[in-house]
């Protein structure tokens, strides 16, 4: 099929040009070559799929992460005209479900998690289908999820193959050359089958900088600093929820911004609310977990503050992606102290069995059930993996995070030029004359002790984040639903 690719980009989607690799993957697939994809952060990925699917009209379907992620992308899809678009998540009702099933031949693009796809009746109706392109969003979650946390990632090679080996895109941010092999092997795919289009993790626009602080009174005291003074909306990232929720509300009351907590604890209507409340500009501040950002297509992000250590560098690197996505400046802080370090280490215990419960467990499996808890055990067991074997898997993943953390915290301590410490992390490089000293890192200028200067010079509101509402009710749906891509 011969396809003027910028002439569709023009008329379909109403944009003169590619973002880069956006135009080398879509060759690809249209080439009917499997294609993994690391686009940085607001690099595109969603248009690629979308654009596939509108030339090729034949069926896409896309493993996703996150409810809000998927109701979110359903949404955009629906905006720029697509009826036949859909996701199975666990917020529809058994009558909801049921009648998406039974109708499931009328949609092009299906979204749905990895637990949804090992469903037996939802995996038998998405095999009687033809599906022209199985896409996994968020791939990295295929290596850093599936061990020990969300094992149905596993899966989905099986999936693949139950679905006839359709051509598969794999896309995702940031992945190390060992996270891009983990995803390939995952998918039983050939890594000589699998064309690898892979864009630099490094965003020049976003200046690095981290703080080491004695304790927690002088942590709070200082985020409350930089929220009363930062200029544009911004993300907070903590690892508790408790802690998100008591900081929106001490931010709420002790400075001048809109301020809210977002977790997966909340309700599916909750978050979303929350969601477009700052996406629309209502709210300034989103003090959140891990689970707010991956697909949040807000532009004009200027700063995002890490208060608890984030468990590794690949994840970091997502996450302050997210601010300067208009490609003005954005600013990433990190805030650390000493305890932050044992915070991480304890989620690690949490969420990986010691020997004990994995040996009381293999010793009584009728203990076993789908609970948090005990779920990736479950799956080991009846996946018929031995006691020894299963200790191997949770043995590695222990190491594999510890080793993540301690090259985080590594980070916080560099010395020397902090792009260089986060590139170095993907094997990357820069030469001193891609560098631009005057925005780089505080390494290079004395952030902390002029940031307030940093803040005026470089973190200017865009006009929509001023106090500007839309007027038609064009305006409003083009702000509740911004353009991807």
């Amino acid at each position: 099929m011969k396809i003027n690719l910028q002439s569709a980009l023009k008329n379909e989607f109403g944009f003169d040009s590619f973002r880069p690799g956006q135009e080398t993957i879509l060759k690809n697939l249209f080439s009917h070559k499997n294609t993994l994809a690391i686009l940085p952060t607001g690099g595109g990925k969603t248009l690629l799929y979308q654009m596939y699917g509108a030339l090729s009209r034949q069926r896409v379907m896309i493993v996703s992460p996150l409810i809000s992620l998927m109701q979110d992308q359903v949404s955009r899809l629906q905006y720029l005209g697509s009826k036949r678009v859909v996701a199975l998540t666990s917020a529809l009702d058994y009558q909801e479900k049921a009648v998406i099933l039974k109708h499931l031949n009328q949609y092009q693009f299906i979204y749905a998690s990895p637990e949804m796809l090992a469903n037996e009746q939802v995996l038998r109706q998405i095999k009687s289908l033809n599906i022209g392109l199985f896409v996994i969003d968020e791939a990295h979650c295929i290596s850093e999820w599936g061990p020990d946390f969300r094992p149905d990632y596993l899966n989905l090679g099986k999936v693949r193959h139950a679905l006839g080996n359709p051509l598969t895109l794999m896309m995702t941010a940031t992945a190390t050359k060992t996270v891009r092999q983990d995803i390939i092997d995952h998918l039983d795919l050939e890594s000589t089958s699998v064309e690898q289009i892979v864009l630099p993790v490094n965003r020049p626009n976003i200046f690095l900088s981290a703080k080491i602080l004695s304790g927690q009174q002088e942590k709070d005291q200082t985020l409350i600093d930089l929220v009363r003074q930062l200029h544009g909306p911004g993300i907070i990232y903590f690892s508790s929820k408790s802690k998100a929720e008591q900081a929106a509300v001490t931010l709420s009351s002790q400075t001048d911004r809109r301020v809210m907590a977002y977790h997966g604890g909340m309700d599916t209507q909750q978050r979303f609310h929350i969601q477009q409340q700052f996406m629309d500009g209502n709210l300034d501040i989103v003090c959140a977990t891990s689970a707010f950002g991956m697909g949040i297509d807000k532009d004009d992000i200027r700063f995002v503050i890490h208060y608890h250590l984030p468990a590794n560098i690949q994840s970091y690197v997502q996450e302050i992606g997210r601010c300067g996505r208009d490609q003005q400046p954005g600013l990433a802080i990190l805030l650390y102290e000493p305890n932050d370090r044992y915070l991480q280490m304890n989620l690690i215990d949490n969420t990986i069995p010691d020997r004990n419960l994995l040996q009381y467990l293999y010793q009584h499996p009728k203990a076993l059930t789908n609970e948090d808890q005990f779920r990736v055990i479950k799956y080991y067991y009846d996946h018929g993996y031995s006691f020894d074997q299963a200790t191997a898997v949770f043995d590695h993943s222990r190491e594999r995070r510890l080793s993540e953390l301690t090259a985080m915290v590594r980070y916080v301590y560099h010395d020397g030029c902090r792009r260089d410490e986060l590139l170095k992390y993907f094997d990357e490089t820069l030469s001193e004359d891609q560098k631009n000293s005057a925005f780089c890192c505080d390494h290079d200028i004395d952030f902390w002790g002029h940031w307030q200067n940093f803040n005026d010079k470089y973190l200017k509101q865009s006009e929509k984040s001023v106090e500007y509402r839309p007027q038609s009710w064009h305006e409003v749906i083009d702000k509740l639903f911004l353009l991807k891509n």
